[in-house]
């Protein structure tokens, strides 16, 4: 995959090198350049079963789905996808609007389109992982809260996040069990 010919065929108006320092930002823990990785590998895992217009939507929702991440915001994702749209050179074009709402779909994980929906499994697939990937996911989220919120509002906050998802991925509700008792826990 070439990021910098996907820029180009799009219009992208920035270097994808800024992109991924931005995703490299030391208060990132787990809104990392491991999870974009992750992506994109899942992503290309998939390709031969999408179009090359998928493939790149995906790609370029990834890129920059998590590009603003302030764990004291509850406006990332809106903030992540007006940042898509100003280094877009068509912002109005009905490809680029789908990009934008798979974004903005990101803060619920419901999708809202087909788009949507498949990027939405990639980002949440963390949460069907094994119990291990879970506890790193914990860690990654953990040092991202706790360096801003005291550990009784992140636990009861946590806490909150994981029980919603429950009823979502009840084939690793056991796994998810387990890693509340851990939060509630520690």
């Amino acid at each position: 995959m070439n990021f910098k010919h996907i820029f180009e065929k799009w219009k992208i108006k920035m270097d994808v090198h800024t992109i991924l320092g931005i995703w490299n930002e030391s208060s990132r823990h787990f809104h990392n350049l491991n999870h974009l990785n992750d992506l994109i590998e899942k992503i290309n895992r998939d390709a031969h079963s999408m179009t090359e217009k998928q493939y790149e939507q995906l790609i370029l929702t990834a890129l920059f789905h998590d590009i603003v991440y302030d764990v004291m915001s509850n406006l990332n994702e809106e903030k992540s996808a007006e940042f898509f749209l100003s280094v877009c050179e068509n912002k109005d074009a009905s490809d680029v609007k789908e990009i934008y709402d798979a974004i903005i779909a990101t803060k619920t994980h419901k999708a809202t389109s087909e788009l949507s929906e498949k990027f939405n499994k990639y980002d949440m697939s963390i949460v069907e992982s094994s119990f291990d990937d879970l506890i790193k996911w914990e860690e990654g989220i953990s040092a991202e809260y706790l360096s801003v919120y005291d550990k009784n509002t992140y636990k009861n906050g946590r806490v909150k996040f994981l029980e919603s998802l429950l009823n979502d991925y009840p084939l690793n509700s056991g796994n998810i069990l387990s890693l509340i008792e851990l939060v509630k826990t520690n």
